[in-house]
């Protein structure tokens, strides 16, 4: 872009082309600075948006961690489930019955 400004710039001198070149850095440099603030920005306001909803971790569900068929029918059943209503199914908890 200087360049293109440049008058004669074909003829041009040492100290001419370290300006040009101190141009080139300054207009790149400027560029990383308004994106790292944009990010920054961006960044303050998803840590006000995370602080509003403050998502709490669920318990873990014992019947997962002790019995390998329930969570293998769960799955099974949630596959068959998607399969013949097409809708996103999700597990929302398991429960024994007990006889």
């Amino acid at each position: 872009m200087v360049l293109a400004i440049w008058k004669n710039w074909e003829a041009m001198t040492v100290s001419e082309a370290i300006l040009v070149a101190l141009i080139a850095i300054v207009i790149v440099f400027s560029a990383l600075v308004i994106i790292i603030f944009v990010t920054w920005v961006m960044q303050k306001g998803m840590e006000k948006i995370d602080a509003l909803t403050n998502i709490l971790p669920r318990e873990e569900n014992k019947i997962l961690s002790e019995d390998e068929n329930a969570v293998v029918a769960s799955i099974v059943a949630t596959l068959e489930l998607h399969r013949e209503t097409g809708k996103d199914v999700r597990i929302v908890s398991i429960k024994r019955i007990e006889d």
